[in-house]
């Protein structure tokens, strides 16, 4: 067998999470010593996050979003490593598809981003396919991120990715996966239809106590259209 080029020596473990909408969760997806780089590369970038959508431009609103978001450098060759990763993970999607620019949030005590899409409905040309959410630290309690319209697993091996106890889940309906250093929750957002999949609505809980970091890592389709009468206005 003839060794795979693009194979970097890292090693992961997928599970697959739902089908519909497709979710699968990957341990260990980075290393501790990318998480400390990252970290590292990080440090000194951070500025508020804002809230982004097609039909207005970008703003900061703390009644939506309260975290701090950080711009990687793709020029860092442990940032093109991951980068390669996460495409060689999704596979070719053809020459329109390309990833965004990796970003790093931060969320302190209090820090939440409330329930969204990844991909935006307001947007006709061009949007969101795929989202990586990797934690990178999670020295804290809350945080999950909630998912309300996945469904629960009977399956209780699921309860070391997931909240199972009904202290854990809080209140919150679906599921919520915990913050856990390593960890990636991958997603497709689209149906194979090209229409928004509802089932990726999803929130950053409140962190009640310590700090969480995330790492996005989003795949942009330029010749994505939207389908006829399909999400026309923000939700």
């Amino acid at each position: 067998m003839w060794p795979n080029p693009n194979y970097d020596g890292h090693q992961y473990q997928v599970q697959l999470f739902s089908i519909d909408p497709l979710v699968i969760v990957v341990e260990s997806f980075l290393s501790k010593k990318e998480i400390d780089h990252l970290l590292h590369l990080s440090e000194h970038k951070f500025k508020n996050s804002k809230v982004y959508s097609g039909y207005k431009e970008s703003r900061y609103d703390p009644d939506y979003r309260i975290s701090e978001s950080a711009k990687l450098d793709r020029n860092d060759k442990i940032v093109r490593r991951i980068e390669n990763r996460a495409q060689k993970f999704q596979g070719w999607r053809g020459n329109n598809t390309r990833l965004d620019t990796p970003t790093i949030q931060r969320y302190y005590v209090d820090g939440f981003y409330s329930y969204h899409y990844d991909w935006d409905p307001t947007l006709t040309k061009g949007n969101r396919a795929t989202t990586f959410m990797v934690y990178l630290v999670a020295d804290c309690a809350g945080g999950g991120t909630n998912f309300p319209y996945l469904k629960q697993p009977d399956d209780m091996q699921w309860c070391n990715i997931i909240e199972c106890t009904e202290e854990g889940r809080d209140g919150y309906q679906g599921v919520t996966f915990k913050p856990k250093p390593g960890l990636a929750v991958y997603w497709e957002n689209f149906h194979p239809n090209g229409s928004g999949h509802e089932g990726v609505y999803h929130a950053g809980l409140p962190v009640k106590s310590g700090v969480k970091v995330g790492l996005n890592i989003w795949s942009w389709d330029s010749a994505w259209t939207r389908p006829e009468g399909q999400f026309s206005s923000a939700t």
